[in-house]
């Protein structure tokens, strides 16, 4: 056999063995790119999240549009809102947020929220969800609940019973299922739980802002006025306020008193009350849930 010909076969062989374990000519590197791990919270792609009901992203480096936000659920909203948050490792004490992002490969709770790892574009959208979920009338919050009940009447679905709970709280009367029991409702959703001794289980879950609400909404109940901006605009939108310009706290029963002083021990608990300062911080959207 030639020795040049014996070259050649030594040649091809040699090729095969290399196609054969994987090899490829290096001309185009980029041909089959490996995505890296997603390593921390601030590193998530825009479109790493998403809920079970809609294929639209919930975060966005970008800002926010009209045509992103419309079509929401609050539940979407929320957590279009709260995934901002939970990139710069904010820790969430509603069951339903701490459940869903731990969920999310790439959450990493930290003690508390590093706020310096919120951009402003984070910031500007976070006021942009806030506005929009606040910005629905009681009767497109009717809608809304009627839309639920009519597909789902059992309330069955979990994204539903969270759809549910959120209107509740919004309109400031409940609207979930009549199977549960007034005592297991939470009282910013059902202010009718307040007619009875609150238990802990009732607001062991409730940050900071929701325990200044509901202790003031035991005020509220009894037509208090309020001069904190943020209250006003709150109770506003309950259908059950109306002002007493005569309000005095004799008009609070003993369970108010009761349930107040439970609310504020929780208070104390988590580090004091918010100021008006702090709740307008947070009203701000410069904190979580």
């Amino acid at each position: 056999m030639p020795a040049t010909f014996r070259r050649f076969l030594l040649a091809s062989a040699v090729l095969t063995m290399v196609l054969a374990c994987g090899g490829a000519p290096v001309a185009t590197p980029v041909a089959t790119p490996v995505a890296a791990p997603i390593a921390t919270p601030v590193a998530a792609p825009p479109t790493a999240t998403a809920t079970a009901s809609s294929a639209r992203p919930l975060y966005y480096d970008r800002a926010l549009t009209s045509a992103d936000l419309d079509g929401r659920s609050l539940r979407e909203l929320s957590l279009m809102r709260n995934t901002i948050f939970a990139r710069a490792g904010n820790p969430f004490v509603k069951p339903w947020l701490d459940q869903y992002f731990r969920a999310q490969p790439w959450y990493q709770p930290a003690a508390r929220i590093d706020v310096s790892k919120l951009t402003d574009i984070d910031k500007a959208n976070v006021t942009a969800i806030s506005n929009k979920e606040n910005g629905f009338s009681r009767a497109q919050l009717l809608a809304m609940r009627d839309a639920i009940t009519a597909r789902d009447a059992a309330g069955t679905d979990a994204n539903d019973v969270v759809e549910l709970s959120l209107l509740s709280e919004a309109l400031g009367e409940w609207v979930g299922s009549n199977t549960t029991p007034i005592s297991q409702r939470n009282p910013l959703e059902d202010p009718s739980a307040l007619d009875q001794q609150l238990t802990l289980t009732q607001i062991n879950t409730m940050s900071r802002r929701d325990l200044r609400l509901l202790r003031n909404t035991i005020y509220a109940r009894h037509g208090r006025p309020f001069k904190s901006a943020i209250l006003q605009q709150y109770f506003a939108d309950k259908a059950w306020y109306q002002v007493h310009a005569d309000y005095t706290d004799a008009a609070l029963s003993d369970v108010d008193k009761r349930n107040i002083a439970l609310v504020q021990s929780m208070e104390d608990r988590l580090g004091g009350p918010l100021t008006e300062w702090d709740h307008e911080r947070e009203e701000g959207w410069f904190q979580g849930a």
